[in-house]
Parts: structure tokens; C-alpha cells; sequence
């Protein structure tokens, strides 16, 4: 006692400095202390001093005269750490239900509110009552209900409204103005109301005494001590009031029913009090609210389910309750759907789990493939193929193929399928025939596309599409764009030209791989797998193969009743180069002995009806016409009298081709003629690679080289070997092939030649002309003189550099015949080998420079060999 006389004079001190400065507002920590204060306290203080109490109460709310805002409840966050909650949340990973609700951080201030107060309410000592007189007088009064429950009302003295509803306070008090005053009407309002204490204890978050207005309830009460611990129990929570139990509180029925009959009005001196809690059961899985809850006792496993919202839409009707013992874990399956087990009554510590139901398709249909609209469709009893696809314009792809399609159907528990083939045309064309499937519930209705994809690599194509866009985009940088093959300069529109048709085959590419999805590969994949895990010794695996010249060679499955010319149309049709076929079959006798027979087929004997049924791990193989050979084309260019693209027949030679052409013109030049022939190019080009691959390990020996300081000062740097690998990127094959034309025009028949798919022959203007390239000092072309030798054409070039190999020089004839002299020809003034149409190349000195440098070198002469292939592209 001596304690709170001595803390409530250093307050009121305080409270005397802080009025008696200039300023008039009162530190916030003075009026924190002040507010802890009791109102008969806080009426002392300001009394003993001499200040206002109601400037006071106003400074306490703030700088309006309105009555002050309650204390804000921050929200906390629940600990769940708890240990005895630990076990139970480290297993499942869910959370106590309902404790997050009334988490707030506590507050030792009263909560005010501007709530309207209702009738019903007890008016008691502490209150404030507001008077407004109006009419023959005016006055306004506050009156405060002392604590012998009376008011005292000036003129009227004292009356007692103790124990009276605001309702009944407001009745007497505006009978007996009305009586006193005449002319005088009244209207009463409330002000402040009582503060009181009431006591949280138990597992609360912080237990303890705390003042709170007239008007609290228990929920509030618990918000105020900042919520329920997590050992609490949210289902017995008591209210004591002078030492007797007067309600009891279970939450989850605000929580979960939203009744709030059990929240009642506190009273000065209640005590609320939280238990530990008891029984506690998990719920997790496909319910609506998975949580750790509270049972209020006994409680079966449907009630239990309601509490956390019930089942999901996809959720099992069947649960697993799982419970541990003393003999260890036992788990119980129980079906809601029987009254018995929905009545099975939940221990503490069980663990409840909702499972989901099955995502497979009870009655339903799966259309897949070539289809406009891929999906599952409901079943209906006696529904067939012709309903569910009607028309071919509108329900299939155009690409769908209309003589193969197949039903995939599940023929027992263990879910092993069957598969039946069907005529699709037929299906929709003639509902109700044989082709027109009668359904089952679970079908597959797998539709094929009828496009032929070859060997179409969507990941190899895109990048090299990728390729050719970078290095048009990368020519378009430089200042000059020179074409690699003739050194001339192209149009930068052209070069953009390219990039944006190359951008077009990209975009092009994804239908291709649309189509590649509705390939005969993608959709049977999962089929013949399943048929492969099926299949057992009793019952051999139901696939056939089928390869050769038919559309889609590949593994099919075997069908019932199928027979060879069943297995044609599952690969899509003959070719037009079919002739025959072999059939290879594994028999094996009952002695487990397996051999293999072998059976040759005509096509008539493939035709439906005449051709054997299908057995198991049969092999077709359709063989190709010996004599057949598909369209080839030859181009003649160049100074022929009838230039164009020719077809040829199996076996025509160049010679007769000429002839049919008639012959070269008179200004043809037989001699320096260019033969290009396309399987020679791709072997140029697989050199061209290899080459490529020899540079760069060259290149990496080098800088390793230069790295430890061991190569010699004539080296080329690993700068300019790559610059040389660059250029033999761009270099391209060419395919020429030497010939001698003028031997072949005058029937040499050992001269002559058989013509291939793709061959050009490019014959030139004649050029009186002899080039020379190579280590000489410019490089460059002369007129052919008879008269002059390999030596004059070096000489009037400047002659060879000290770098050039003068044992090696040679000379390229214009057919691409390449003829070494020999030394003994460089003293010679013969000029016998040389023609019109000629390059004289001085090699370097393989021991002047390094290896790269003579790649290098090769690289050059390469090019300067382009030029004429060139010549056939444009």
C-alpha cells in the first residue's frame, strides 16, 4: 500500500510539471502510467493537484474530444512448437486448428469502444450517464453512478438506478424531469462506461488481471491476454464467477457453427479459465479443413469428419484411421458408406486419412490422335464409333488415315487390353455394318495420320535452321557481303532474303512435329508395351512386324482374325516399288524347339481374302522392284544446243544424253567442261569435315605449344588457324567429277560415263585464257599463247616468291584434271600440256611455313577450284 501511495504521488508530479509547462501536452509515458490507474486513483491524482480529470481523459484519448479508440490487438503468430505438439506436427506438417483466431498481442490498457450500448445492459458504479434538456430550459448534464448506485441529478437529487437496464435508467430518468420541469423535455444517452477487472487464467498466452469495460465478453477478454496457448483446450474453457462454475465455452462451436450463445458479458471479478486440453485426433488428406483437433469427448469418425468440413469431391468414401497402442500400430479401413463404421468411435492420438478416389475414367471413352477434338466422351450403353465421329470434315484431321484405325479394350480386372482393327471410312460411312464398333466403357479409339514422316529429326532440323539464320545475320554485319564461291558481291536484300526463308522453314518445322504426334509411332508406343507386359508362355506377345516398301514400316499389333493384307494397311499401303514379299515365321513345336519358316508372297497373294492370317512375332518384308527406279533427272547447262533438266532412263550414259540435247554448240569448250555429281559432294563434304576436325586438334597442339614456350618464330598463331577454320566453314563441296567430253562426244565408249539422279554438266564458253595462282607476285590470268611454256606464264606474273615450292609447281586442267610436270619440265620450254582454260599453281614450301600454313594454303586452292561450280549454281 505504501508502494501505490508512493508511485501515485511521483505521477502526480509528473502530471503537476507537465500542466504547469507552456506546452500542454503531457508526455505519452506519464499518461501510460496514469492510465493504469484505477478511476478512483486516476480522481485522487487530479484532485491532489489540481488539473481536470476530464482534459485529462481527453489528453489520454488524444487531441479530439470524442471518446477515446480502444487499445489496437496487433495479431501474433501461434507457436506451434510446443512440445507436446512437436510430435504431432513434425509428422503430418498441419497445425492445431481454431488458435490463430484469437492470437493478439496483449494489452494491460482497458478497451474502450463508441459501441452503441444496448437495453439490456446493467447500468452499476462507474458508468456516466449524458442528459440533454431541451424545450423551456436547456441544459446539458454527465452524471456519474456513484458506488451506492445512485446519480445525483442537480435540482432533483439523488437517484438510485443501480441494478437497472440502460432501458429502464433512461425510462425513470425522463419520468421524473418530465414531472419536475414543465415544458422540459429530456434525452439520455450514455458516456464512459465502468471499467472493472476480470481475471484470464490457465493456459492462456498470458495469464493475469485485466481491466476491461462493462461490455466484454469472454472472447474478448481472450484477445486481450493475447489468445489460448497451444496446450490450452479451445472446447473447455470455464467462467467462474464468486467461485462457481457459471458457463462453460467450447469455441469450435463459434468457429465452426459461428453460435455464439456461450460468449457471454463479463462481470467485475470473473475469472476465466483455460484447461489443458484432451483428446486430440489428426485429419489430413482430401478433407476440406485438414488440421490437429480437439474432441470434447467420444466422438464418432462421421462427427469427427464434419468438424473438419467433410470429404473433398475426390475424395475415397473409404478412410484409414491409424492408431498406436501398446502392441503397436493398428490401422483400420473404414467405409462411410456403412452405418457401422461410420460410427466408429476415435481414440486420442488417432490420425485420420482421406485418400483419393481413382483418377481412371469409370465410363468413359478416349479418342486420341488424328481427331479434331482429342479428348475423353461419356459413355452410353449401346453407343458406336459412327456417333461419336459423324463426319470426316468436321471431327477428323485431314491428314487422318480412313482404312486403319483401332479400339484398345480392357478385357479383365488385371486390366490386360485387346486390340480390334477397323475400317474408319467404312465406320462412319455405313453406321451399324461391322466396321461400326459397338463400344465398351474404358475404349481407346486411336485414329492414325496418313502423312509420311520419313526421318524428320525436329531437334537436328531446328538447329540447322538456327545455323543458317546466324551466319545470314552475321553477313548482313559486315561492310561487304562477297558470295564464297565466285568472290562477287551480293545484294544485302538477297542475304535477307534467305535468312527470312530460312525463318520460314522454322516455323514450318512445328507442323511437322504436330504431325509426327499423331504418327503411328507415338500412338502405338504405350500399346505394344502393354502387349509385351501381357504376354507370358501361354499366351505369346500379339505383335507383328512389317518392313520394306510399304509407308510405315514398324511393330504392330496383332489383331483377331488379322491377316497379312490386314497388316499392309496397318503400315499404310505398298509402295509403288513393291513387287513381293517374304514372310518369316517362328514356329515352336511342343517340345519348346523353335524354327524359323520361310514363305514368299506375290502381291495378289496380299490382296484381302487370299493372303494368311497374322500370328504371333511374324515378320513381313515387302521387297522392292529389282527393275524399278524412281524418276532421274539430269541438268545440261551451258553452251549445249538444247540446255534443261532431262529425265533418264536406267542405264543412258552422257553421251547418249548429249545426243539427245544435240551436242554442244560451236562455241562450247569441251575441254574446260565441269561435271558435278551430288553423292561425290557428300563425299567431299565428309572430307571437308574430317579435314576440319585434324585443324583444330592441330590448333590445340599448337597453343599448347606456344603455352610452354616450345614453338619456333615461323609459326602461325592460334589467331590465324582459327580464322583458317573459319574459312573452312564456308568452304563448300563440290562433287566435280574429271571427264573427258571431247572423247565421249566422238563415242569412246571407255571415256563414257553412266548418268545418276541429280547430275549437271556445265559446258563454258571458250576462254583463250591461262590463270596462275599460287606463291608468284599477282597472281592473275593471260592469254593463251601456243608458243609459251609454264615458265613464260610464271614469268609474265611477276615469277614465284621466295616462299614457293619450284619442285612442286602443277597445272589444273579445265576438265579438273590435275598434272604434275615434274622438275625436269620447269627447265623445259615445252608447252605441249598446256590449253585454254588452264591454272598454273605455285605451291608453298611446306618447309617455309608450318603445317597450318599449308592447310592454309589448301584452303585457297580449294576455293579457287569453287569458282566453276559456282558457274552451274547461277
Amino acid at each position: 500500500m505504501r508502494a501505490a501511495t508512493m508511485r501515485m504521488a511521483l505521477l502526480g508530479l509528473s502530471l503537476g510539471l507537465a500542466v504547469g509547462q507552456a506546452s500542454a501536452e503531457i508526455p505519452a509515458n506519464v499518461m501510460a502510467q496514469f492510465s493504469q490507474l484505477s478511476p478512483a486513483q486516476q480522481e485522487a491524482v487530479a484532485a491532489q493537484y489540481g488539473m481536470d480529470l476530464s482534459q485529462l481523459k481527453s489528453q489520454q484519448g488524444g487531441t479530439s474530444q470524442a471518446a477515446p479508440m480502444p487499445a489496437t490487438l496487433a495479431p501474433r503468430v501461434v507457436d506451434n512448437s510446443q512440445a507436446t505438439q512437436r510430435q504431432a506436427t513434425a509428422s503430418s506438417g498441419l497445425e492445431p486448428f481454431g488458435y490463430n483466431v484469437f492470437a493478439a498481442q496483449p494489452t494491460s490498457q482497458t478497451p474502450l469502444s463508441d459501441i452503441p450500448v444496448p437495453d439490456d445492459y446493467v447500468v452499476g458504479p462507474g458508468d456516466e450517464l449524458r442528459v440533454q434538456m431541451y424545450g423551456k430550459e436547456n441544459a446539458s448534464y454527465k452524471l456519474k453512478v456513484n458506488r451506492d448506485g445512485s446519480v445525483e441529478f442537480p435540482k432533483l437529487g439523488p437517484i438510485s438506478v443501480a441494478g437497472l437496464t440502460f432501458q429502464q435508467v433512461s425510462d425513470t430518468l425522463q419520468s421524473r424531469i418530465a414531472e419536475q420541469f414543465i415544458g422540459v423535455e429530456s434525452a439520455i444517452s450514455f458516456g464512459a462506461l465502468r471499467t472493472m477487472q476480470v481475471f484470464v487464467m490457465g493456459d492462456a498466452y498470458r495469464p493475469g488481471a485485466y481491466n476491461v469495460n462493462a461490455l466484454t465478453t469472454v472472447t474478448q477478454a481472450l484477445q486481450i491476454a493475447g489468445g489460448i496457448d497451444t496446450v490450452g483446450s479451445l472446447r473447455k474453457i470455464q467462467v467462474k464467477r464468486a467461485g462457481q462454475t457459471i458457463q462453460n465455452v467450447d469455441l469450435y462451436k463459434m468457429l465452426i457453427w459461428g453460435n455464439t450463445e456461450q460468449d457471454i458479458r463479463l462481470r467485475a471479478g470473473d475469472t476465466i479459465f483455460i484447461p489443458a486440453k484432451g483428446t486430440e485426433v489428426t485429419v489430413e488428406g482430401l478433407v476440406k479443413r485438414p488440421a490437429i483437433y480437439e474432441l470434447s469427448g467420444p466422438a464418432a469418425i462421421g462427427s469427427v469428419l464434419e468438424v473438419a468440413g467433410g470429404l473433398k469431391a475426390d475424395a475415397l468414401r473409404e478412410v484409414k484411421v491409424t492408431r498406436r497402442g501398446e502392441n503397436g500400430t493398428q490401422v483400420f479401413n473404414l467405409d462411410l458408406a456403412s452405418g457401422t463404421d461410420r460410427n466408429f468411435t476415435i481414440r486420442d492420438g488417432d490420425k485420420i486419412e482421406a485418400k483419393p478416389t481413382t483418377t481412371e475414367y469409370a465410363k468413359a471413352i478416349a479418342i486420341k490422335g488424328a481427331v479434331v477434338r482429342e479428348g475423353t466422351y461419356s459413355y452410353q450403353p449401346g453407343i458406336r464409333i459412327s456417333q461419336l465421329l459423324k463426319d470426316p470434315r468436321r471431327d477428323l484431321k485431314a491428314t487422318a488415315d480412313l482404312d486403319y484405325a483401332l479400339v484398345v479394350r480392357e478385357i479383365n480386372p488385371r486390366h490386360d487390353i485387346e486390340v480390334i482393327q477397323f475400317n474408319l471410312g467404312r465406320a462412319i460411312s455405313v453406321p451399324g455394318e461391322s466396321d461400326d464398333l459397338l463400344l465398351q466403357p474404358r475404349d481407346q479409339l486411336l485414329v492414325f495420320s496418313n502423312q509420311i514422316q520419313g526421318t524428320f529429326s525436329p531437334t537436328a532440323s531446328k538447329q540447322n535452321l538456327k545455323a543458317d539464320i546466324k551466319q545470314a545475320e552475321n553477313e548482313l554485319k559486315n561492310p561487304r557481303v562477297v558470295d564464297q564461291a565466285t568472290g562477287a558481291v551480293v545484294d544485302r536484300d538477297d542475304v535477307n532474303q534467305n535468312s527470312k526463308l530460312a525463318l520460314s522453314k522454322l516455323e514450318n518445322s512445328t507442323v511437322t512435329e504436330n504431325v509426327v504426334a499423331d504418327s503411328r509411332e507415338s500412338l502405338l508406343r504405350p500399346v505394344i508395351e502393354k502387349l509385351k507386359a501381357q504376354s507370358s508362355i501361354s499366351h505369346p506377345v500379339q505383335i507383328a512386324e512389317i518392313r520394306g516398301e510399304v509407308k510405315y514400316p514398324g511393330v504392330y499389333p496383332v489383331t483377331r482374325g488379322m491377316t497379312q493384307f490386314d497388316l499392309v494397311l496397318a503400315a499404310g499401303g505398298l509402295q509403288e516399288t513393291a513387287f513381293a514379299a517374304e514372310l518369316s515365321r517362328v514356329n515352336q513345336s511342343s517340345q519348346g524347339d523353335i524354327s524359323l519358316t520361310y514363305q514368299r508372297l506375290t502381291i495378289e497373294q496380299l490382296a484381302k481374302g487370299a493372303s494368311p492370317g497374322v500370328q504371333s512375332k511374324d515378320s513381313l518384308n515387302v521387297l522392292a522392284n529389282p527393275d524399278w527406279r524412281g524418276q532421274a533427272t539430269v541438268q545440261l547447262l551451258g553452251e549445249v544446243k538444247f540446255p534443261g533438266t532431262y529425265s533418264v532412263r536406267r542405264g543412258e550414259t552422257l553421251g547418249n544424253l548429249l545426243k539427245r540435247a544435240g551436242g554442244i554448240t560451236e562455241f562450247g569448250y569441251a575441254n574446260g567442261s565441269v561435271f558435278a555429281r551430288e553423292s561425290l559432294r557428300r563425299q567431299e563434304a565428309d572430307r571437308l569435315a574430317y579435314i576440319k576436325e585434324q585443324l583444330q586438334e592441330e590448333i590445340a597442339t599448337m597453343t599448347l605449344r606456344r603455352q610452354t614456350g616450345s614453338l619456333g618464330a615461323r609459326t602461325s598463331s592460334p589467331a590465324e588457324a582459327s580464322e583458317l577454320v573459319s574459312r573452312l566453314d564456308r568452304t563448300q563441296a563440290v562433287g566435280r567429277l574429271s571427264i573427258n567430253l571431247p572423247s565421249i562426244i566422238q563415242g569412246d565408249k571407255r571415256a563414257d560415263m553412266v548418268l545418276e539422279n541429280g547430275d549437271k554438266l556445265y559446258v563454258p564458253q571458250f576462254q583463250n585464257v591461262i590463270s596462275v595462282a599460287g606463291q608468284v607476285q599477282m597472281p592473275t590470268s593471260h592469254v593463251f599463247d601456243p608458243a609459251l611454256s609454264v615458265q613464260d606464264y610464271l614469268d609474265r606474273s611477276g615469277g614465284t616468291k621466295k616462299q614457293a615450292d619450284t619442285d612442286r609447281i602443277y597445272v589444273i586442267k579445265a576438265n579438273g584434271a590435275v598434272m604434275l610436270p615434274g622438275s625436269n619440265y620447269w627447265f623445259s620450254r615445252s608447252n605441249q600440256a598446256l590449253e585454254p582454260g588452264d591454272t598454273i599453281v605455285a605451291p608453298v614450301d611446306s618447309d617455309y611455313l608450318d603445317s597450318l600454313s599449308t592447310w592454309s594454303t589448301a584452303t585457297q586452292m580449294m576455293y579457287q577450284l569453287g569458282v566453276a561450280w559456282a558457274a552451274i549454281k547461277n
